[in-house]
């Protein structure tokens, strides 16, 4: 068969396995696309002589938009001006009537959303200085002015007015109308900071007034998570702001490398491992959400979406997300995690003086909540000789294998993880697994070359020590979920640390084909846990339950309960 022919097959059989797997579990693989739309902006008024003092700012906005419609540089000094008179207004209007005009307003917000889009669109914006603007004497950077970011100025290298949207991935939208203009702030580092990504998008609302300190108006961005409103001369009004923008927004780009990284774990894992959602803040307690299986961190949009619409959250937590591949055994994904909650408690915090790193939660849907419980047990022997016939030590094999083997195999739990939330966890396997859609799934996998390696090495050199399980081929993550897996059932017989308390969301919207009740996919003798603080069972099914408002209100509960009891500490 030739490489094309190779190709066509291996496409049908995604699809087919896609699909099939999409029905079972709820999911769509040709998922509703985000829509992003331009704002609406203010219509120039050359007529307008209801009120006296917007007279220069309808000129000025007028000439602006003649100036922008002709391709000229100059339009950006017009909108600049239309934004300071109209500044004006608004400090006067708050002044006598406590509230300002809808004209007024109306052309405030189109000219200061008009100076970014065309300062950008002419060059003229340089993030690590400002906006460049011509006077009469040459040029000269507009002052700006940042409030509550844990953002650099210099990672606002691209800004994006927030008009009208819509995504699949969020329920609602957290917005609130104001003074200022919504804008998505986009960062794109080539080496950042560890554990950053090198693309993110971050809420802001943008500004123009006078300042009487630099005597001269200048461009404010605000951080709408930590700041709620404005002064307006002696005056506060509330500050517009759009919480959900830039989770939309980056859902533009539908380059979701889950089905990849399922079937080729390693080969696209250039973005793999624990990130930060905003750069690191000391004493915020972190959360970390991990994935399940045949998904990536986007499933986590509508959760995280509401977590951070709550101040008092917002306030005591930062959120932090695992990706892996989701093909590669839950034992190697977990010995990454392990390794890089280790790293970076060591580049942030190397002396330990954040008590609040020390009170993690790690949130785990399906398959991520057996990462999950990997990293708050203590392994022993037990997984080890579920798999083997003989001790580590006394394998026939490479140094670097041998140490791989002990990273995945040989684990005490994590002193910094304090709590875990199970989100439809398959404790004890699901059925799915052992079924056609499970077997072509398996079947599918094709582990990295390093691997099938590694792996040929250590069945070739020790000849009848390893299980059917390890012994047969490299076992996939749909392999280790099969309810007779000898290793998924040792994870659930190793012992959890006692400092660490647990609770479980279990789905019951489904029930599976033997009758059981279940979420479609696990059922609800898998997914609950004997020990646990709570269980709360929700009617949901598989693919809906970690963002089903039940559970979302149960995740916000617990994270209130985890923080005062942090607080008693």
């Amino acid at each position: 068969m030739d490489v094309h022919s190779r190709w066509m097959l291996h496409t049908r059989q995604l699809m087919w396995m896609g699909t099939f797997v999409c029905l079972i579990t709820g999911c769509s693989l040709a998922a509703r696309k985000t829509h992003w739309y331009t704002p609406t902006y203010a219509e120039p008024d050359a007529d307008a002589i209801s009120n006296w003092r917007l007279v220069g700012a309808e000129d000025s906005y007028l000439a602006a938009v003649s100036l922008e419609s002709q391709g000229r540089p100059d339009c950006v000094e017009a909108y600049l001006k239309t934004a300071g008179s109209s500044w004006t207004s608004l400090e006067h209007e708050f002044a006598t009537n406590g509230q300002p005009s809808p004209r007024t307003l109306d052309l405030y917000q189109s000219s200061v959303s008009k100076v970014i889009v065309t300062g950008q669109r002419f060059g003229r914006w340089q993030p690590e200085q400002g906006l460049v603007i011509a006077t009469s004497s040459g040029t000269m950077v507009l002052p700006m002015a940042f409030h509550g970011f844990h953002w650099s100025p210099d990672q606002f290298q691209r800004l994006q007015p927030v008009g009208e949207y819509a995504t699949p991935g969020l329920t609602r939208a957290y917005k609130s109308e104001g003074l200022g203009v919504p804008i998505v702030a986009e960062r794109h580092v080539v080496n950042p900071q560890p554990f950053t990504q090198q693309q993110q998008s971050f809420a802001a609302t943008a500004l123009v007034r006078y300042c009487q300190e630099v005597d001269s108006y200048q461009l404010e961005f605000f951080d709408p998570l930590r700041e709620s409103c404005v002064h307006v001369g002696s005056c506060s009004a509330p500050l517009a702001r759009d919480l959900s923008a830039p989770l939309a927004y980056e859902n533009l780009d539908d380059d979701r490398q889950w089905l990849s990284d399922f079937l080729q774990p390693g080969a696209t894992g250039a973005g793999d491992g624990l990130f930060m959602i905003e750069p690191y803040q000391p004493g915020k307690i972190p959360v970390i959400f991990i994935h399940g299986l045949l998904s990536d961190p986007a499933v986590w949009t509508d959760l995280v979406n509401e977590l951070r619409s709550q101040p008092d959250l917002t306030a005591g937590f930062q959120w932090w997300g695992f990706q892996y591949s989701t093909g590669e055994p839950f034992l190697t994904s977990a010995a990454v995690l392990r390794r890089q909650l280790r790293e970076i408690r060591t580049t942030y915090d190397p002396q330990r003086q954040d008590k609040a790193f020390s009170q993690i939660v790690l949130v785990g849907h399906s398959m991520g909540g057996i990462v999950a419980k990997l990293q708050v047990t203590s392994s022993g022997d037990e997984l080890w000789n579920a798999s083997t016939q003989i001790p580590l030590t006394a394998l026939t094999t490479s140094n670097d294998t041998r140490r791989a083997l002990q990273a995945a195999f040989y684990f005490q739990p994590s002193m910094d993880v304090r709590r875990v939330i199970f989100i439809g966890t398959p404790h004890q396997g699901s059925d799915w697994a052992r079924r056609p859609v499970g077997r072509l799934g398996s079947m599918l996998v094709e582990p990295s070359a390093a691997t099938q390696s590694r792996h040929a090495q250590l069945i070739r050199d020790n000849p009848g020590v390893f299980g059917a399980e390890l012994r047969q081929r490299f076992p996939t993550s749909v392999d280790l979920l099969k309810p007779d897996s000898a290793l998924l059932h040792s994870t659930a017989r190793i012992p959890y640390a006692p400092w660490v308390t647990l609770h479980s969301i279990v789905g019951t919207g489904k029930s599976m084909r033997s009758g059981e009740p279940g979420d479609g996919v696990v059922p609800v003798g898998s997914a609950r846990l004997l020990g646990v603080a709570s269980e709360l069972a929700v009617n949901s099914t598989h693919a809906s339950l970690h963002r089903a408002p039940p559970a979302i209100a149960e995740v916000m509960r617990i994270l209130r309960t985890h923080r005062q009891a942090s607080e008693a500490l």
